[in-house]
């Protein structure tokens, strides 16, 4: 096997998934993080605790995150060219939230060895994880590295979708995702917007006036999302992931119970996998503490 793959760290890949995944390619798999600064000190993503985060946020300590250095990323690709790396899939969140992708890139001209496929997945958290699992799955199956890398861009474009809640505006506006105006509009209009995804851009996808409305709302485009998958296929293996901010369900409040309570009621295809797991730092410091956010996806 000489095929690697390199994924940013807002993949939020545990410890143990990741060793996971370096055993399946015998070694050639890094994660390059990106950096959240909390006042004056800097951390790796994941260096802060989601609790410890959220309460800086609710405190309201500046937050501000930072992208891979293109340096992060020759590291990863020099040491899996040591390693026998022929071939790497770098994998990134989008490239119009962040210059991360531009960082890939650069490294990417720094090694003439190999031969770096780079995927802007146009999403993140699950769907990036997602992502991963597809690249993983291709290369097991010994297809070519130029294959699997289109596999992976369709798969992004067309398999996984992330929709999501925020608590309060301000942090995307802070963080330049949203404009002033529609932070200030939305807080004078007591409005709670469902946002998405949508070519790796924070799009707006509905306007409801409580968070119980906004909740059913995302459970209703998780159901929508699932019956048009197994639409086009009718065996596709499908997976609901309920996302939020904080360590554990219990800590993240009633939002995050009752959307499992409404997950597992809602009419969604047999066989459909629903699981719960926590943002990464680095996308909570943009989408804000209380936020709710759900990847419908398929699996390889």
């Amino acid at each position: 096997m000489s095929t690697a793959v390199v994924v940013d760290s807002t993949a939020q890949l545990s410890a143990a998934r990741r060793a996971e995944l370096e055993a399946a390619l015998g070694g050639l798999f890094r994660v390059v993080d990106l950096s959240v600064e909390v006042g004056e000190e800097m951390r790796a993503d994941g260096g802060w605790s989601p609790d410890e985060l959220c309460e800086h946020m609710r405190s309201g300590a500046r937050v501000q995150t930072s992208m891979p250095s293109a340096q992060a990323f020759s590291a990863a690709l020099g040491e899996l060219a040591e390693r026998g790396a022929v071939e790497v899939l770098v994998l990134t969140l989008p490239a119009v939230l962040s210059g991360t992708h531009g960082s890939a890139v650069a490294a990417a001209a720094e090694h003439p060895e190999l031969t770096v496929h780079l995927i802007d997945s146009r999403t993140t958290s699950a769907g990036l994880a997602g992502a991963v699992a597809v690249a993983v799955a291709g290369i097991a199956s010994d297809l070519p590295p130029t294959a699997v890398a289109g596999e992976v861009a369709d798969w992004c474009e067309a398999e996984t979708r992330t929709f999501f809640v925020p608590e309060d505006l301000e942090y995307l506006r802070r963080g330049g995702r949203i404009g002033r105006a529609a932070s200030l509009l939305g807080r004078a209009l007591a409005i709670t917007p469902v946002l998405g995804l949508r070519e790796g851009a924070v799009v707006p996808l509905a306007r409801v006036r409580t968070m119980a409305k906004a909740e059913d709302r995302l459970v209703a485009l998780v159901a929508e999302s699932c019956a048009e998958y197994r639409e086009r296929a009718a065996d596709a293996a499908l997976e609901v992931v309920l996302l939020h901010p904080e360590s554990t369900p219990e800590t993240a409040g009633a939002g995050v119970r009752r959307m499992q309570e409404k997950l597992a009621a809602a009419d969604l295809p047999a066989g459909t996998v629903v699981r719960t797991e926590v943002l990464s730092t680095v996308i909570t410091a943009h989408v804000g503490p209380g936020a709710l956010g759900v990847a419908v996806q398929t699996r390889p």
